[in-house]
């Protein structure tokens, strides 16, 4: 793989030239820092941007057109990574060596900032039938939220720790904040949007990549420069005391989630060390300590596991269970981390997580969009390549872990009761 960044003054291609994959996959990212009463806005205007434009009037035309391309793909999400929120623009099609048509690649890489920088637009305001669409989309899919106990558990532990945080924030906002958005203040915030956002776009398979850049260039207008630096780490609060709360509703299982705090991990141990530490703890299955202790022996849970969150600087133990067994459960997941400070673990258990880690990372290398997502991180957080956390994740010792276990602290435990009428 050959990676080379081309810096096109109001935006950054990075390109990973591959012969590995027979298709091509493209991202356009847009980051600004989170601003929570903004979010539902944010989210819409992705949404609609990747649905039609000036030139591709409805959903039909925009379907037909990706046809014409030998079944392009292209889609919009919106994540939130920290205190960055980013409004990504995907594009997938077939590797043009494979496509007998001169034209092929300018017009699949001509699309994307046609949607873009041509939104249908009626006086000042998105086009209204499109707009009630992505609307509605938008309300079912905020109102699917509370369909899953460990979503909303998860949720409301947030915003217990402190509803103030990016962390408890979510990219769909509210229903109060959906009923807010207008065809017309969507377009104002889509005015403001190049100017608002920080651009960079992500490429990678089998391509002739100066050509690729240069037909970007060609189409891509953007004009106006944002530098702004993409803030990752969200500093929460440790607390001095664990907050405990607890709510009913009408779950068949209770769903318990225990927040702890995580202080002061270096650099490695946040690219590293971490990863195998939750995998000792809960990630690793069957074989995790949390499973062991709390389903294994003590039969108290239906399902278990734990959660590396490291741009919110949190670990997340998630649990499904009945009611009666809340307490018990809460007392041993403790005792869980605890004996991991104790380094109440043999040598096999650290050899197995390593190596467990390091075959879901070669996995990942048979997938073009991990490689490139490795290639962003590395870029927005200097993340090491796969190659070098391999080496580090084998070098981990049971120090290491007794090290990062020591600075677990417990913050927020959030117990949503189930059975209510």
């Amino acid at each position: 793989m050959i990676y080379k960044t081309y810096n096109c003054n109001s935006f950054n291609v990075h390109t990973i030239k591959t012969d590995k994959f027979k298709t091509c996959h493209m991202e356009i990212l847009f980051g600004h820092p989170v601003q929570k009463e903004k979010l539902c806005m944010d989210s819409f205007l992705a949404d609609i941007l990747a649905e039609t434009n000036a030139q591709y009037k409805t959903r039909k035309e925009v379907v037909a057109h990706l046809e014409e391309l030998y079944k392009t793909v292209f889609y919009s999400v919106t994540t939130k990574v920290g205190k960055t929120l980013t409004s990504s623009f995907v594009l997938d099609f077939i590797n043009p060596s494979f496509i007998d048509e001169e034209s092929y690649l300018e017009n699949v890489l001509k699309f994307p900032f046609d949607m873009l920088q041509n939104p249908k637009v009626i006086n000042g305001e998105f086009d209204l039938k499109q707009f009630n669409f992505v609307k509605e989309r938008m309300r079912k899919e905020i109102q699917s939220l509370n369909e899953s106990g460990m979503k909303v558990a998860l949720r409301k532990a947030l915003e217990a720790m402190d509803s103030n945080s990016p962390s408890s924030y979510s990219v769909l906002g509210t229903l109060e904040d959906l009923d807010k958005v207008t065809p017309s203040n969507l377009y104002q915030l889509y005015q403001k949007f190049f100017k608002d956002n920080t651009c960079d776009i992500f490429i990678i398979g089998d391509l002739d990549m100066d050509q690729v850049v240069s037909l970007i260039r060609k189409y891509f207008k953007n004009r106006i420069i944002n530098d702004s630096p993409r803030l990752m780490y969200v500093e929460n609060e440790i607390k001095k005391k664990e907050l405990i709360l607890t709510s009913e509703d009408e779950y068949i299982q209770a769903n318990l989630v225990m927040l702890f705090s995580i202080d002061k991990l270096t650099k490695e141990e946040k690219d590293v060390v971490f990863h195998v530490f939750n995998y000792l703890l809960g990630s690793g299955g069957l074989t995790s300590k949390l499973y062991k202790v709390i389903r294994e022996e003590n039969t108290l849970c239906y399902s278990i596991t734990s959660m590396y969150l490291k741009y919110d600087g949190l670990l997340a133990v998630y649990l499904s269970l009945d009611n009666e067994g809340v307490k018990k459960a809460i007392q041993l997941a403790k005792k869980c981390v605890k004996s991991l400070v104790k380094g109440e673990f043999d040598e096999d258990d650290l050899e197995d997580a390593k190596k467990n880690l390091i075959l879901s990372m070669n996995l990942s290398m048979d997938n073009n969009i991990a490689i490139l997502n490795n290639y962003i991180f590395n870029i927005f957080d200097n993340l090491p390549s796969i190659e070098e956390r391999k080496e580090k994740i084998l070098a981990v010792t049971k120090e290491d872990i007794i090290n990062v276990a020591k600075k677990v602290k417990p913050n927020t435990v959030y117990v949503l009761k189930g059975g209510k009428k």
